[in-house]
């Protein structure tokens, strides 16, 4: 009986050492695999914008505009953004019924009061602010975040 029991003891040792070397084989395929899928450069980047406490979202696909919203967000330019409105979130710009067109974000340095304002307010006029004013410039817009951003995500 005690042979029995040494060979079970065996089997089993051999079974779980299986297991275990399964187990690592399968951790370093996904390391590899992982490691090797290229990396995807970002369509645009995504930039929150704070105007007195409320938050909207400018999507930029320009390099270079990207670039100067990177150095206001640090602190080393200032400006003003400015975009054509369009109606609905755009896929980004969420609670929003609006956003800016991609296309048409700039920094300018001074703008006219006309289409200054915050969010809230484009909001509860914003048939007004589609069809009169038709762009937005938030004199008091900090950029305080950006991530990218990637189409059909």
């Amino acid at each position: 009986m005690l042979i029995i029991y040494d060979v079970w003891c065996i089997v089993l040792e051999r079974k779980y050492v299986v297991i275990a070397l399964l187990v690592v084989a399968t951790l370093i395929l996904m390391y590899i695999l992982a490691t090797l899928r290229p990396q995807r450069e970002p369509d645009g980047w995504l930039f929150t914008v704070d105007v007195n406490g409320e938050k909207f979202k400018v999507l930029v696909t320009n390099p270079e505009t990207a670039k100067l919203l990177r150095e206001m967000m640090r602190g080393e330019r200032q400006g003003i953004i400015v975009g054509e409105l369009r109606r609905g979130d755009g896929g980004f710009n969420k609670p929003w019924s609006w956003h800016l067109d991609p296309e048409t974000i700039e920094i300018a340095e001074i703008t006219i009061e006309l289409c200054d304002g915050t969010p809230s307010f484009i909001e509860s006029e914003l048939d007004y602010w589609l069809n009169t004013v038709k762009r937005y410039c938030p004199w008091g817009g900090v950029v305080v975040a950006e991530e990218p951003w990637y189409r059909g995500s």
